[in-house]
């Protein structure tokens, strides 16, 4: 019995074309059709694929990519303003000492300046030991000049030019120590600081690194705990979480948590010293809100001028 050939004008040609091939077409040609309609669709669908990758490519977020947004941003801001807590617990065989330092910071760039005051408490057993803390660095004839004072003792001090020098983060410490922070890795998910959404990165860098961002005072807690060996920091890897406000693009938060590789430094060392606990906690608060800073004439008589 024979198939009983279907007139290619009927409607039910035209059907079983579009069910068999995708398009109106010959019946007996279904085969060629089939081929030719995949390869369109394949074409079609991976001009998607690679147009997506490409957007994907070009709009992924990357450490770098973040911190030259914000490096970039940075150089447009005049002042900024921070907040630092300071919080050390060190254990000894006979004692348990405790540092907490909570310090606001602010900076100018033009001309460069910056200004600090808080408060430091030390705890060794039951004895706890706080004072008031006041600093002031500016450029005088062209070099760093520091006033600090420790509740009513003000002393003025020449720190030189060293990078490591410094109150406050501004644009130029990014930029010049911002390279040690393109190879942390990015988190996959957003955090909030003071109600806004931020990026968050995390990485190593070295002690000299750490001091270049924060000055190296700031790391060494402003000299309140003795440490084994400043050049032996300079070579530690130090574990640090970086934020960047999303929307701004300007930098939000530095956390620092150096317990761990204290600890084991010390124990290099052969001290008793256990370290659980030496962190830095370092806030963006505002940005272009800080007035010039000046030292008061009252200061420097003070200290001694």
């Amino acid at each position: 019995m024979t198939d009983k050939k279907i007139p290619v004008s009927s409607k039910r040609y035209k059907r079983e074309c579009r069910y068999k091939t995708g398009y109106e077409g010959r019946l007996e040609y279904r085969g060629e059709g089939r081929q030719e309609y995949r390869c369109k669709v394949a074409a079609i669908l991976l001009l998607f694929v690679l147009t997506g990758m490409l957007a994907g490519c070009s709009g992924r977020m990357t450490p770098k990519r973040l911190l030259a947004d914000m490096e970039e941003n940075m150089q447009n801001v005049t002042s900024s303003a921070n907040h630092v807590e300071v919080a050390i617990q060190m254990e000894d065989v006979l004692d348990i000492r405790n540092v907490n330092m909570a310090l606001d910071l602010e900076n100018t760039t033009q001309p460069p300046a910056g200004y600090a005051k808080g408060t430091a408490k030390v705890k060794i057993k039951n004895a706890q030991v706080s004072a008031d803390l006041e600093i002031y660095q500016v450029q005088e004839d062209g070099k760093a000049v520091t006033y600090s004072r420790t509740n009513d003792s003000w002393v003025k001090e020449t720190t030189g030019d060293s990078s490591e020098s410094h109150l406050g983060v501004d644009g130029d410490i990014f930029r010049q120590e911002g390279k040690a922070m393109e190879s942390f890795h990015l988190a996959k998910k957003t955090v909030k600081e003071d109600g806004k959404e931020c990026y968050q990165m995390y990485g190593d860098v070295t002690g000299t690194e750490l001091m270049g961002i924060l000055g190296k005072d700031m790391v060494n807690a402003f000299h309140l705990v003795e440490l084994p060996d400043e050049d032996a920091i300079r070579e530690l890897k130090i574990p640090v979480i970086f934020e960047i406000y999303k929307d701004e693009m300007l930098p939000a938060r530095i956390l620092v948590d150096m317990s761990d590789v204290l600890n084991e430094l010390y124990e290099s060392y052969g001290e008793t010293s256990k370290v659980n606990l030496y962190s830095i906690d370092l806030k963006f608060t505002d940005f272009d809100q800080v007035d010039a800073i000046e030292v008061p004439e009252e200061v420097k008589e003070a200290a001694g001028e």
